[in-house]
């Protein structure tokens, strides 16, 4: 299985130099490529043909005599990632590729003929090696690796291995899980994971810096000086929201064989100009794609149930469905068989009777001891809640 390994990259000034001269030639080839592929699309509806510019990459070398110094496999895997970027939009996945902007996350990639010696790193035409922290031992074999550059400045080594994941033994816990912004997630354990808002805490200090910087001549050192600073900033956020979804995820999928979530559509809620900082803040569908990765890795299962199910609005005893439930209703009494709700407890054990569903041909209730055809889906779901209720305790 593949897995990347991340380590930070000190390079010195001469380093610093090189790599960013590297990342500029493979920046401008895609930006070139983007602009003739762009023209041609809009002009005469052609689309994008890998091949046909893989072999436009000499021409523009002899056009361009600078990006001769860069390394031609890392120009040929630029190509290649334009190519992923044209695939992704054709098939509806998002939007039209946009221009890379020495202002983002910038990265080039090395396929071949590289060396790692330690913590030294050796690439291809740069007689010195640049040293890397290397905090954990690389385990699998060697595939390619890549160079990112941060907004803040710093560098990243990535290395793709194809190692062997050791699958975790098998247990008889089962959970079901409901993001919101009150709290991260509510598990059918009755367990709630407070939301450490990251941005939040910190958008005073942001604030008070992006006010300094509008008032700095643009261009300038202490106008450089300031934006490196919110640079740093933002990145801090996002390494400390990773670290707390990382962790949530691996502990989660760690406790329990299966995962049951809600499929929901991040992308749509965004669009909500009242709550969209906050769901962005909270980071449902990063959390999602986690615990999807590491239930692979683990050989755990994940299961998603479609996002038009009513799972807070269903009474989890009885079924009645109250359809006059608000988003501000944190709690509701069900009509019909008199029972207190909290919304986001309910809802999970809503969304594991739903996932049992899904889950019922493929899972052995071990946890139990009966075979899976004398129980009906409800049956199910209660003994398999009850199994897991030791969970995250």
């Amino acid at each position: 299985m593949f897995y990347v390994y991340r380590f930070r990259l000190y390079p010195n000034k001469e380093q610093v130099k090189f790599l960013n001269r590297q990342i500029g030639h493979c920046k401008f080839v895609y930006n070139k490529f983007l602009e003739i592929a762009k023209g041609l699309y809009e002009k005469e509806n052609k689309k994008w043909n890998y091949y046909e510019y893989k072999k436009l990459l000499p021409k523009l070398k002899e056009e361009y005599p600078f990006l001769k110094e860069a390394n031609s496999q890392s120009l040929q895997e630029t190509v290649k990632w334009l190519d992923r970027a044209f695939k992704n939009f054709f098939k509806g996945l998002t939007k039209f590729p946009k221009f890379k902007s020495k202002k983002r996350v910038n990265s080039v990639s090395i396929p071949q003929h590289f060396q790692i010696e330690g913590n030294r790193l050796k690439i291809p035409k740069l007689k010195t090696s640049i040293k890397f922290k290397k905090h954990r031992k690389i385990e699998g074999r060697i595939k390619s690796i890549s160079i990112t550059k941060l907004p803040s400045g710093k560098f990243y080594l990535n290395i793709l291995v194809d190692k062997k994941i050791e699958l975790l033994p098998e247990i008889d816990k089962i959970v079901a899980i409901d993001v919101g912004l009150m709290y991260f997630c509510t598990l059918s354990t009755g367990k709630k994971i407070e939301n450490p808002r990251h941005l939040l805490k910190t958008e005073r200090k942001l604030k008070k810096l992006q006010r300094k910087l509008s008032r700095k001549e643009k261009g300038s050192n202490k106008y450089r000086k300031l934006q490196q600073k919110i640079a740093k900033m933002h990145e801090k956020i996002v390494n400390q929201r990773n670290d707390f979804l990382h962790k949530l995820s691996r502990k989660i999928i760690g406790d329990n064989q299966a995962v049951i979530v809600e499929d929901l559509n991040v992308k749509g809620m965004l669009k909500n100009s009242n709550l969209s900082k906050h769901i962005a803040d909270a980071s449902w569908r990063r959390f999602i794609n986690y615990l999807e990765y590491k239930a692979k890795f683990y050989g755990r299962k994940l299961i998603k149930v479609n996002s038009f199910y009513p799972s807070s609005k269903l009474c989890s005893v009885c079924g009645y469905k109250n359809e006059n439930l608000k988003l501000s209703d944190r709690e509701w009494v069900c009509p019909n068989c008199g029972v207190k709700h909290d919304r986001d407890y309910n809802s999970t054990l809503n969304l594991l009777k739903e996932g049992i569903k899904k889950l019922k041909e493929s899972l052995t209730l071990r946890a139990v001891g009966v075979e899976r055809s004398e129980l009906t889906p409800v049956e199910s779901a209660n003994a398999l809640v009850e199994a897991g209720s030791s969970s995250f305790q």
